[in-house]
């Protein structure tokens, strides 16, 4: 009896080694969509990323990149995320915040001071905070990536106070918080996904935009607007999401290669965006953009509200640890 015992042990132990060695020996290929066009930042920084998982995970986790929203509208690629039909995706907060308000906090106009402020929250506490309400909708963040400060582009004049944006149709993303910021502007904010803007653009649907310099140069704004004013009154992050569910199906060294990873690419992505955009104003101009600074202070004067009636909706002391943090 003792040996039939000893028999089963050892088959047992065997068909478990064999069970975990087949687990870890498990292939992933994950597809991963964005809006960015193949030659935006977006792609470079999600190639590389995909590139090192592949490495650090033996071949074993492989992620294929779609740009250009080939897989779908961002709105349709962050709710499959969430409930399962689709991997990954590299979104952008203001999308998010329509399934997860909270993320939202990160919108309010002229709430960062710099880019360095920025990897400051999102990659500390905070950042850990506004990840586990994603989660609570069914998806991993696997790191808070750039999109980076937006600046204001239209086709009829340049922006230097905000008088100036009075009546003019806007496009902004799909969230709350812009709609709030242009509507105190004085502007006409106008919701419509990014895949659509040049044709709303070129047909007079909207008389202007508000992106980061990178995306005004790889779509083409550049054709259908003659102005870009440098506002830099919202930064827009680009979280990574991962489906829960299929997160948790990998084994945990698995997990936290992609996690590590993220967060690698996060500080590298804001490093790659910065060095680009100087080189990035310069081809605008040349491209024939007619561009501007403003002062800032009328336009942080008349979008306060907005950081008051969101007080109340996020709560001081989330704002106010934002603003404190050094």
């Amino acid at each position: 009896m003792k040996r039939n015992v000893s028999c089963l042990g050892g088959l047992l132990g065997i068909s478990l080694s064999l069970a975990f060695t087949a687990a870890h020996a498990q292939d992933f290929n994950l597809k991963l969509g964005h809006t960015g066009a193949p030659d935006h930042h977006f792609e470079k920084i999600s190639r590389q990323y995909a590139d090192l998982v592949e490495q650090r995970t033996d071949g074993h986790v492989k992620i294929t990149t779609y740009p250009s929203d080939s897989l779908g509208k961002q709105t349709e690629l962050v709710e499959g995320t969430m409930i399962g039909t689709n991997d990954m995706v590299l979104t952008s907060d203001a999308v998010l915040s329509n399934m997860v308000p909270e993320v939202g906090v990160i919108n309010l106009p002229f709430l960062f001071r710099d880019n360095d402020h920025v990897r400051k929250v999102l990659d500390g506490e905070i950042g850990e905070e506004l990840a586990k309400k994603v989660e609570a909708q069914g998806a991993v963040v696997i790191g808070w990536w750039e999109n980076g400060f937006r600046h204001i582009t239209n086709s009829q004049q340049p922006i230097t106070k905000p008088e100036d944006l009075q009546g003019m149709k806007i496009r902004v993303p799909e969230g709350p918080v812009f709609v709030e910021t242009f509507k105190a502007l004085g502007a006409n904010p106008t919701p419509i996904p990014f895949s659509e803007l040049y044709s709303a653009l070129q047909l007079g649907v909207v008389d202007g935009q508000e992106n980061p310099p990178a995306h005004i140069l790889t779509q083409k704004f550049y054709e259908v607007q003659d102005y870009v004013s440098r506002t830099g009154h919202i930064y827009l992050s680009s979280p990574v999401l991962i489906n829960k569910v299929l997160f948790e199906s990998m084994p945990e060294e698995y997990q936290q290669v992609m996690l590590d990873t993220g967060r690698e690419m996060a500080a590298k992505h804001t490093e790659m965006v910065l060095a680009q955009e100087d080189e990035q104003w310069q081809q605008i101009e040349e491209l024939g953009m007619k561009i501007n600074d403003v002062d800032k202070a009328p336009f942080v004067e008349a979008t306060r509200p907005v950081i008051d009636k969101y007080r109340k909706i996020f709560g001081d002391s989330l704002i106010d640890r934002i603003q404190n943090t050094q």
